[in-house]
């Protein structure tokens, strides 16, 4: 596994649509950030207008919401896409167990290999967040609070990166696992608002505990120290899952 690991991290360097995603993300924060000074120069203006009305944007809010800002999630879940599928439809994967390697070892040091670049990715990302937000509405403070809800959103990211490798990891095709993961992200959170709507409960809602709301909650300073905890034990729970889940599925099917 270990040389598997060193093949793996070899490939970074040279790994275009990795690169490619970050300039991306950037090019999106760096609209964002304009866009938001300019509403905020113009807010007395918008206000004066019928309906309008613009919510304050500062650094640290800026800062917290780079997931949405970046589309973060979309171009993580491309990028895995691109790097689960590539063994597959080159017949690495085939080369890789003819050598002696098990499933086991290739799947897992892909695993590695994914996460690593992602968080990677993250960093950097909420690093130009930092920066961008700053340039264009003014360096603030940056609190314990808001380290503690980017950590967070950290874990909740890695746990749909999971959800996108255990989705790409069993289609294998690029364009369909590109496909299935740009729209189960968005399919899921609508079936659960139908169940909730079905449920009619007050005390319980299914969308609450799903990935996309884990990560909204984090987006606010406002929120208590017991969602906070909620949101970070769901999104292991769902990463380990999603890992066995496709661990399970890779192993029983074709290369």
């Amino acid at each position: 596994m270990k040389n598997l690991l060193k093949l793996e991290f070899r490939k970074l360097k040279r790994q275009k649509s990795f690169y490619i995603c970050l300039a991306i993300m950037a090019g999106m924060l760096f609209i964002m950030g304009a866009t938001a000074k300019v509403l905020m120069e113009y807010a007395e203006q918008i206000a004066e207008m019928p309906g309008g009305e613009v919510m304050p944007t500062t650094f640290s809010s800026f800062l917290l919401g780079f997931e949405s800002a970046s589309s973060f999630s979309m171009l993580s879940a491309i990028f895995v896409s691109i790097v689960v599928c590539d063994d597959y439809e080159s017949h690495t994967v085939k080369n890789i167990i003819a050598r002696g390697y098990s499933r086991t070892a290739h799947y897992f040091s892909k695993l590695i290999y994914v996460f690593t670049a992602t968080t990677i990715m993250f960093v950097i990302v909420v690093a130009l967040a930092g920066v961008i937000g700053g340039l264009f509405l003014g360096f603030g403070e940056l609190s314990g609070e808001t380290i503690l809800l980017i950590a967070g959103q950290y874990v909740v990211c890695m746990s749909g990166v999971a959800l996108v490798f255990f989705i790409a990891s069993s289609i294998k095709k690029l364009g369909a696992s590109i496909a299935a993961n740009i729209i189960v992200p968005i399919v899921i959170p609508l079936l659960l608002e139908l169940a909730d709507t079905a449920l009619k409960s007050e005390s319980f809602k299914f969308a609450d505990v799903w990935i996309d709301s884990f990560l909204r909650s984090l987006t606010v300073s406002d929120v208590s120290a017991g969602r906070i905890l909620a949101c970070v034990l769901g999104s292991i729970a769902y990463g380990v899952a999603f890992i066995l889940a496709g661990y399970f599925v890779n192993k029983k099917s074709e290369v």
